[in-house]
């Protein structure tokens, strides 16, 4: 007597390969390594123009002062709105700036600063594009040794 087994079939599984899945990995550690430079630079490109708005409308409030005042306010404390200035200044004059640090008004000398930042030179070699010639060293938005970047204001 012959028994009458079905013949066994062959289930093959699904499933990826360890070669398969390593490409796969490399793949994503390939797009992560461009797109994380990226990411970065726009993170930077940011912060600049956020600065560069900042000094702008600060620069604006106090121009609008001397306009109308024919002369400057008496030096303040870093974040501290100098007297006479309450209603021209923009909040980001007595809040931390994007990259830490606040600003302050230099008094006689005309400058707005940005003290105690975290800002690098590339970043604000930026904002010096927007605002000046684009050398930290030379016209009216400058790195003052010791002190941090400042922005004259005529």
């Amino acid at each position: 007597m012959e028994l009458n087994r079905p013949k066994a079939t062959i289930r093959r599984i699904q499933a990826f390969t360890l070669v398969e899945i390593m490409i796969v990995v490399v793949i994503i550690g390939l797009l992560a390594a461009m797109a994380i430079p990226a990411f970065q630079r726009s993170r930077l490109r940011s912060q600049a123009a956020r600065l560069t708005n900042d000094f702008r409308q600060i620069d604006s409030a106090f121009q609008r002062y001397l306009l109308e005042n024919g002369t400057a306010p008496a030096a303040a404390g870093l974040g501290v709105v100098p007297t006479g200035m309450t209603g021209y200044l923009p909040t980001a004059f007595t809040s931390t700036s994007p990259l830490g640090g606040n600003y302050q008004w230099s008094g006689p000398s005309a400058y707005v600063v940005l003290r105690n930042s975290n800002a690098t030179d590339t970043i604000m070699q930026m904002v010096d594009t927007a605002l000046d010639d684009g050398d930290l060293t030379t016209g009216e938005f400058q790195k003052l040794a010791g002190i941090g970047y400042g922005m004259h204001i005529r």
